[in-house]
């Protein structure tokens, strides 16, 4: 057992050497962080705990029935099925640099004591479930990363019952900050140009970069539920402006969000009283980031 270990979820230490020695190694050139602090973060059951709380903004996971689109290393299963009494299942195909996921993800669900078979070695543009399954479909980091995003939003609500709850949180590329590589960018409007800025600016290698989808924006989502709701009748909850606003005004952030060089420039603009106004006005260029896309099928 690891020192991050919580009630709700224990972190072995072979977990944490398949992610330092395979994500972590991976990741430690495109983000230049150390290996080992990488998959100390991966592995940290506490955001799970923090990711819920904005989710249930909008339904409450007790007991409900739930699909994880990218359940990565399992901690989220893990910590929403022991807090939350979920009925969790989730998808998880392999790729580069995340090769051992899939075995991390096993073993930890198992020393957890719960059933790795729930998790399905599959792609979220083709979810091995009925219609209208799951309570709630919930995806963080992943749909930047699919090979096809709007099939993966129509496959979601495809398997989400009526009344059920979508919460997809991911990078909006109007933004002005690239988690991945750990740099600030003006807004992307297309790949080419986002390759070019981590090579020639931050002279970082473009590969991963191309592999991002980069039409993953605020305009984008918006315009991807629209042409969903025109056959699978939705309500939209948010986007996440809101949540930007409020963590922007109350200046309280998960633990891990606080770090780096997003960090620094928030509490700069807090130190200049002009954090507020910075808010609106990105959130009025469509730039606030996460997207928080929420719906609810009706």
């Amino acid at each position: 057992m690891n020192a991050l270990s919580t009630p709700f979820c224990i972190v072995t230490e072979e977990a944490i050497a398949g992610v330092r020695d395979s994500q972590g190694k991976y990741f430690a050139a495109i983000m230049g962080i150390d290996p080992t602090q990488f998959a100390a973060d991966t592995l940290n059951p506490r955001k799970p705990e923090d990711m819920a709380a904005v989710l249930e903004a909008y339904v409450s996971l007790a007991g409900k029935k739930v699909l994880e689109i990218g359940t990565g290393c399992g901690v989220n299963h893990i910590v929403w099925t022991k807090k939350f009494g979920i009925d969790g299942w989730g998808v998880e195909p392999e790729g580069e640099g995340f090769e051992a996921s899939g075995g991390v993800a096993q073993a930890l669900i198992r020393a957890n004591g719960l059933d790795p078979s729930r998790i399905k070695d599959a792609h979220g543009e083709a979810l091995p479930f009925p219609d209208a399954s799951f309570d709630i479909v919930y995806s963080s980091n992943v749909l930047e990363h699919v090979e096809d995003p709007p099939q993966v939003l129509r496959e979601a609500f495809r398997v989400l019952k009526p009344g059920g709850t979508l919460q997809i949180v991911c990078p909006n590329y109007l933004s002005y900050f690239d988690g991945h590589y750990g740099a600030l960018h003006p807004p992307i409007f297309s790949n080419s140009f986002f390759q070019g800025w981590m090579k020639w600016v931050y002279r970082k290698d473009p590969s991963f970069a191309a592999t991002i989808r980069t039409q993953v924006n605020a305009v984008w989502a918006k315009r991807q539920l629209r042409e969903i709701g025109r056959t699978v009748p939705l309500e939209v909850l948010t986007l996440g402006e809101a949540k930007f606003l409020e963590r922007m005004d109350t200046m309280v952030f998960g633990q891990w969000m606080r770090m780096g060089v997003v960090g620094k420039l928030v509490e700069i603009a807090r130190a200049l009283r002009i954090n507020k106004l910075a808010a609106r006005l990105i959130v009025a260029l469509r730039g606030w980031t996460p997207l928080i896309i929420t719906a609810r099928k009706l």
